[in-house]
């Protein structure tokens, strides 16, 4: 076995398989080299597609929206996948978090554990660096990535050394070492004749360095015969496209290209006599007008079993195109919940499906909550952004007491923290209507001497935009007149 080297030691990985843990610790290689950056990752994985992975991982897509979204524990918890994707959405958008911080908590065994092998690995080696355009920019940069690559491999026992040497083959490293190094172990080989031992991989690497005979030989030619086929394919890291293509009853590739189809694709660029002959056959010269179109011929290898596979697979885009998607599907929910509790908008078609969600989050603990900063809490902690909250709180307004005018200037542009407080302060009127037996008992009135006696007092004035409105009633105080 060879020596791992120090880079690939500095992160060990505690998956089960050898190849969850070959590709956790590529991962975490590759970016910790600047390889790949926290930037391609989120290109490759979206937030919908972090969701989505983490809906088994509660904990984990709640530290996520809790440390990067800024989402309350609580509420994180009960978010929904597109609720949840969208506050990442628009924190990442906003400048509230980064990448490298949402990576910072995903780390890379648990990225393994809940992402798709094939995606990972398409992020992983999109920069294509084994590629001779590629590895001659920086060549030794490119060496030292690919002699990691073959030692994660060799020490989680995806590949022997003789797997490697088989791959490279001996032919192309004794045609691509330089003679003084062939000098050296065809000297070392007689040194260990005369010992009675082989000549193995392992006395090879204490002669020459997998790093330099990675050196020798062609990237491109290592990558495909020992990696790619000795290790991705395997592991099935590749994704399903890039398999083997599908062969015919024949044996032979459907996409491999017949004598006849080369000779029609020269065709166009001989004379006309010369192209016909080419092809053994006559071409009519032109096409009548009137011709009914010709329907091609069946394949001869087509059986009933391909046919109705093909019939299953239009079925199925028929069922998948019928599906809603997954935020109709959501807002559908949504609406549905809110109508439950007569909380859903009158104008809520105008509102957006992350704002309607931030709703629902706030009512299932909004109503539960004891006291008055609670509730406040509660509201503030439901929403990713200040605009977001103040077009809820103006719906809701509008719902609760619809003699309010929501688009008077003094409401619309009133500050957040004084629709909070109508909000409030109509949710406990509404309380006290539905429990009237909780109602505060009314104020006496002044005696009638005193009401001739004072000063008539004028009614306060309207609030102006952005002051607050008058506090709510405590528990037990006056009864709001309607």
């Amino acid at each position: 076995m060879a020596k791992i080297s120090t880079d690939s030691a500095a992160f060990k990985s505690t998956l089960k398989t050898g190849a969850e843990r070959f590709l956790s610790q590529a991962l975490a290689h590759a970016l910790a080299q600047g390889f790949r950056t926290p930037d391609d990752f989120l290109r490759h994985f979206k937030p919908l597609d972090l969701m989505v992975a983490l809906e088994s991982a509660h904990d984990l897509r709640a530290e996520i929206l809790v440390k990067a979204a800024g989402v309350h524990q609580k509420i994180a918890i009960k978010k929904s996948t597109s609720s949840g994707a969208e506050d990442l959405r628009i924190s990442i958008e906003e400048g509230l978090t980064d990448a490298p911080a949402i990576l910072e908590l995903f780390p890379a065994d648990e990225r393994v554990r809940y992402l798709d092998a094939s995606k990972l690995w398409s992020f992983l080696v999109e920069d294509e660096f084994w590629s001779t355009p590629n590895a001659e920019a920086n060549r030794e940069r490119a060496i030292g990535r690919m002699t990691f690559t073959l030692e994660n491999a060799l020490h989680e026992d995806l590949v022997s050394l003789a797997d490697i040497s088989d791959g490279i083959t001996f032919e192309m490293l004794a045609t691509r070492m330089p003679h003084k190094e062939l000098q050296k172990l065809v000297g070392h080989a007689l040194r260990l004749g005369r010992e009675r031992k082989p000549l193995t991989e392992e006395a090879l690497l204490d002669c020459v360095s997998l790093q330099s005979i990675v050196g020798y030989v062609p990237l491109e030619h290592i990558w495909k015969t020992v990696i790619v086929e000795r290790v991705a394919k395997p592991a099935g890291f590749l994704p399903t496209a890039a398999s083997e293509p599908k062969s015919t009853t024949g044996g032979e590739s459907k996409s491999s290209s017949s004598p006849a189809k080369e000779r029609s694709s020269t065709a166009p660029f001989l004379p006309k006599e010369e192209a016909n002959a080419d092809a053994g056959k006559s071409i009519p010269p032109s096409k009548p007008a009137n011709a009914p179109p010709v329907t091609p011929p069946r394949p001869a290898d087509d059986s009933l079993a391909e046919i109705a596979a093909a019939e299953d697979d239009v079925d199925r885009l028929i069922e998948s195109a019928q599906r809603p998607a997954p935020e109709e599907e959501a807002r559908r929910r949504v609406l549905e919940k809110l109508a439950g509790i007569s909380r859903l908008p009158p104008h809520h078609e105008a509102l957006s499906t992350p704002i309607l969600l931030s709703i629902e989050s706030m009512y299932s603990e909004l109503l539960s909550a004891s006291t008055d900063e609670a509730r406040e809490q509660c509201i503030r902690e439901s929403f990713p952004n200040p605009t977001q909250m103040s077009s809820a709180l103006l719906a809701l307004i509008e719902l609760l007491d619809p003699s309010i005018d929501i688009n008077d200037p003094v409401i619309r542009d009133a500050d957040v923290d004084s629709l909070i407080k109508v909000v409030l302060f109509e949710e406990r009127h509404r309380y006290e209507q539905a429990h009237p037996s909780l109602r505060p008992a009314p104020s006496p009135l002044p005696p009638p001497s005193a009401s001739r006696r004072g000063p008539t007092v004028a009614p306060p004035p309207l609030p102006r935009a952005g002051s607050l409105p008058p506090p709510l009633p405590p528990p037990g105080g006056e009864k709001r007149a309607r």
